[in-house]
């Protein structure tokens, strides 16, 4: 079962995860709002729940209310591969030095969890495995004892990492890795992770997957996000 992202993002940010300031929109007026409430550029994203929003239009970005109620109107009235969205995400554009990817999933072959850190964030995981697989690092852990952040300390130091960048960047990790194995997830994965010019890191972008035999026993938490129990939700392909 797939999250939209803003449902990824309020889950993440229940285990102390730092996001940029916003909220959801219905409405161009509704976007005008959080624009003017964050004083500032904004980014404004359709919720759907399928990849290519950038390429087909989804993700847009103004400079003040009235452009930002503008983009509104045009991406609430936009398809995406079928889909019309669900509303709209609407967050104060980041000043970014750099960006990373962290993100757990199963390793089906190692039969655990599986974290994967990058220092190449904001591309396809798979296509940066691939192109830059020194830029790579994974690390396989068990669900069945409590997380140590030391793991996931030595995978990111792996990487030339260190000093307070090496601690905020574990302390992220960790966080991923005990909403993984908390809520029955598949994938939780902040991409990217943007590091601020202060040293601190805000989630992006962000996607999380739980297995559907996790929903009977999640519903407290999927009640506090809004998703129903019988609400339908298509499996990322």
């Amino acid at each position: 079962m797939r999250f939209y992202e803003f449902e990824a993002k309020r889950l993440l940010a229940k285990h102390g995860v730092r996001l940029p300031q916003g909220g959801t929109a219905e409405s161009p007026e509704e976007a005008a709002r959080l624009a003017a409430e964050a004083g500032g550029p904004v980014v404004l994203k359709s919720q759907v729940l399928t990849g290519g929003r950038m390429k087909a239009g989804g993700v847009k970005f103004a400079d003040t209310p009235e452009e930002a109620q503008r983009e509104a109107a045009a991406i609430l009235d936009l398809e995406i591969r079928g889909q019309r969205p669900r509303c709209l995400l609407v967050e104060a554009k980041a000043a970014v030095k750099k960006e990373y990817y962290a993100g757990v999933t199963y390793d089906a072959l190692a039969k655990l969890p599986v974290m994967i850190f990058s220092d190449m964030g904001g591309i396809d995981i798979e296509q940066v495995a691939e192109e830059h697989p020194e830029h790579v690092v994974k690390a396989n852990f068990s669900a069945l004892t409590p997380f140590s952040d030391f793991q996931a300390k030595e995978m990111i130091r792996s990487l030339g990492i260190g000093g307070g960048e090496l601690v905020r960047l574990t302390d992220v990790m960790g966080r991923l890795a005990r909403a993984f194995t908390q809520y029955g997830l598949t994938l939780a994965e902040i991409n990217p992770l943007g590091q601020l010019e202060d040293g601190t890191f805000v989630a992006l972008d962000c996607h999380i997957d739980m297995e559907d035999e996790a929903r009977n026993r999640q519903t407290a938490i999927l009640e506090e996000l809004g998703i129903g129990r019988g609400e339908a939700r298509q499996a990322r392909p």
